[in-house]
């Protein structure tokens, strides 16, 4: 018997104004309605206007930091994940479709695409890609990853719009470590609880929100609302719904300093005791082999291009990194941070580089590394 999502009264739609239903307990949720469509995003009735948009993401926003007790975010966070995590093995299978729209660097639109996943427990799932820049499947068998012979990971915006839906929160155990900081926002009178999994600073400067993955919810709820990482990426997440007893995005918009870079609706999520994912040619794959550490001062020399980071303290900032077979940083990892300002900076670079495919034994492979700011003082132009 097949099990689809129920459909929910949206949770985050961009409305100008919210309502609570009068059917829902007093620590329910807090839903804003908007009947209007994910294209709405641009109208001026929207929450976030374009104006507010860069204002948010460049985190100009006024915030007020609440002394809050470590141990009740932390458990907040983590419940929060569990209840949108559709990834748990008490889940049964399921299969869901994602129909996915790109943007350029003008905000117009260049590719569609979609984004399949078959699911039957969390050591044993089928993803594919169908773009026209990106075609590739991804198969995880037990303890062996393989996919489409001479293709690379997927880019890293595809793999964030499948996590929003399966798995949108940080591990139990990133969140556990860290030392979350709860923040008020209030974006054009709609109040928002963000926390963000803060870690530690050298200089004990408060971290601008977002240099840290940060998770924003409604006041007093676990309904996922937003999240903010890298110093300037924003996933908003529009109409939700509910399957298998978790919450789950139907709609979802990616937004980078302001600029809108996908769009994602989903369009199907099914469930079935007897769902099989579609064949696939043992010979058309192969075994994906974990990423190879190298050296940060060795993968220095095949830096392409990118932007270098300016800052105006001292200090060392040291990122680990993934880069792609393609040359693409995929990931990035703040491990060392002596000052925030110093930190976003760096991220912001990074995010920038290219280099060239580094090889073993002839073939182009992903590869770790670190990779160290040392930031010298600049004095303010006068």
């Amino acid at each position: 018997m097949s099990q689809e999502p129920e459909r929910r009264q949206p949770i985050f739609t961009l409305a100008l104004y919210f309502k609570k239903s009068s059917a829902q307990h007093d620590n329910a949720p807090v839903f804003l309605s908007c009947p209007a469509s994910l294209t709405a995003i641009d109208s001026p009735q929207m929450l976030f206007r374009k104006s507010a948009q860069t204002a948010l993401l460049s985190l100009c926003l006024l915030s007020a930091a609440h002394a809050a007790d470590t141990t009740a975010l932390i458990n907040r966070l983590i419940q929060a994940g569990h209840s949108s995590w559709i990834g748990s093995p008490e889940l049964q299978p399921w299969h869901l479709k994602l129909d996915v729209q790109l943007f350029g660097d003008k905000a117009q639109p260049t590719e569609q695409g979609t984004i399949e996943e078959w699911w039957t427990s969390p050591a044993a799932y089928q993803i594919t890609y169908t773009f026209p820049s990106y075609t590739a499947s991804l198969i995880h068998s037990g303890n062996v990853y393989s996919r489409t012979k001479g293709t690379d990971l997927p880019p890293l915006l595809l793999h964030l719009l499948l996590r929003q839906v399966v798995a949108p929160m940080a591990p139990d155990k990133e969140i556990s470590q860290s030392t979350p900081v709860l923040r008020n926002l209030t974006v054009e009178k709609i109040p928002l609880e963000c926390v963000m999994i803060a870690r530690k600073i050298d200089d004990n400067s408060e971290p601008p929100l977002s240099l840290f993955p940060t998770y924003c919810f409604g006041p007093g709820t676990n309904s996922l609302r937003m999240i903010y990482d890298f110093g300037s990426q924003a996933v908003i997440r529009n109409t939700m719904g509910v399957f298998q007893r978790r919450e789950v995005a139907l709609d979802l918009t990616v937004l980078d300093n302001g600029k809108k870079k996908a769009t994602a609706h989903l369009s199907t999520l099914e469930s079935n005791s007897a769902l099989t994912p579609p064949a696939i040619d043992p010979e058309s794959i192969e075994k994906q082999e974990p990423a190879t550490p190298v050296a940060g001062n060795v993968m220095a020399g095949h830096k392409l291009s990118g932007e270098l980071p300016i800052g105006q303290y001292r200090g060392t900032v040291v990122i680990n990194a993934t880069i792609g077979r393609d040359g693409h940083v995929r990931s990035v990892w703040l491990t060392t941070v002596s000052n925030s300002q110093l930190a976003l900076a760096a991220v912001a670079a990074v995010r920038t580089w290219t280099y060239t495919p580094w090889l073993l034994n002839g073939k182009p492979v992903e590869v770790t590394t670190p990779i160290t700011f040392n930031f010298v003082e600049t004095p303010m132009p006068r």
